[in-house]
């Protein structure tokens, strides 16, 4: 993820940045495509999100307040970040 790294994100949530931007940064950065939306990505601004679906139409709306919830946003960005093979320890018995 280019130019805005999950560990660069990371550090700005820890900084207790707050702003839309960061917002939608963040959401482009842990969506994972399914079934209604194939692609997100930031407008020209930065100030939303525009997702594409699987038929090519594209819908633009605003980002969850991401900076706004430090703990959960962390814990996501976090999961994100790990490599495939420390997700796959974390459920060892």
């Amino acid at each position: 993820m280019t130019p805005h790294s999950l560990t660069d994100l990371i550090s700005r949530v820890e900084a207790r940045e707050i702003s839309n931007e960061l917002d939608v940064l963040i959401e482009v950065a842990l969506f994972t495509p399914d079934s209604a939306l194939s692609g997100l990505r930031a407008n020209a601004a930065g100030t939303k999100v525009i997702g594409t679906h699987a038929d090519g139409s594209e819908c633009t709306c605003w980002a969850a307040e991401w900076s706004l919830n430090r703990s959960t946003t962390l814990a996501a960005l976090k999961a994100r970040a790990r490599t495939p093979d420390e997700k796959d320890q974390t459920n060892v018995a």
